[in-house]
């Protein structure tokens, strides 16, 4: 089962992203990378063609090159790739690259760090999307009274869905405080930042 998946996951990747973005060049050999009789990528290569498509989104980012997440995070059972760096010296940007299924789209969300954390080295982290009724009451204080708390309440139980089907949200912060969650909306089919 684990097999048929990551075939398909590796097939699905590979048509998405040789689509999306041109192949990246083999600076020492001067070729195309990527087995040239098939046309195939290895997950190496994906991972670097999709973070070549998140560069040419946003040319300025200063792109940590060591570290990504893979996680479905629009809940449409294919996995995105999550890169992020940072802009200037007060941007934190962060970019969801889909790779596979999909024809690479590039979603970037530029958060101003320095004015919100008092750093742009921020830890980026996959969570569940629901952020719970518990949660949701204390952060809200208790009440629905702001827009974005009521629409959470509202969509509560399907991101709780998406997450058992293996849809995940992502956390962006400083470890041991405050943290902006960010979720796809089913509502708005895009993603969306809520702080507390």
């Amino acid at each position: 089962m684990s097999r048929v998946f990551l075939v398909t996951f590796f097939i699905s990747a590979l048509i998405a992203c040789s689509k999306a973005v041109d192949r990246p060049k083999d600076s020492a050999a001067g070729h195309t990378v990527g087995d040239s009789s098939t046309g195939r990528l290895s997950h190496t290569q994906l991972v670097a063609a999709c973070r070549e498509a998140a560069s040419q989104h946003n040319p300025k980012v200063q792109w940590v090159s060591d570290t990504a997440l893979t996680a479905d995070l629009n809940y449409d059972g294919s996995p995105e790739l999550v890169v992020w760096g940072t802009e200037g010296d007060s941007l934190f940007v962060f970019s969801i690259v889909e790779c596979s299924g999909k024809p690479g789209k590039v979603w970037s969300m530029p958060l101003r760090a320095l004015a919100a954390f008092g750093t742009t080295h921020l830890d980026v982290a996959l969570e569940d999307p629901a952020l719970g009724e518990g949660y949701l009451n204390e952060n809200c204080m208790g009440t629905q009274t702001t827009t974005e708390c009521r629409h959470l309440f509202k969509i509560d139980k399907e991101l709780e869905a998406a997450y058992r089907r293996g849809g995940r949200g992502l956390s962006v912060g400083v470890e041991d405080r405050d943290h902006v969650h960010i979720y796809w909306d089913p509502d708005s089919k895009g993603f969306v930042s809520w702080r507390p």
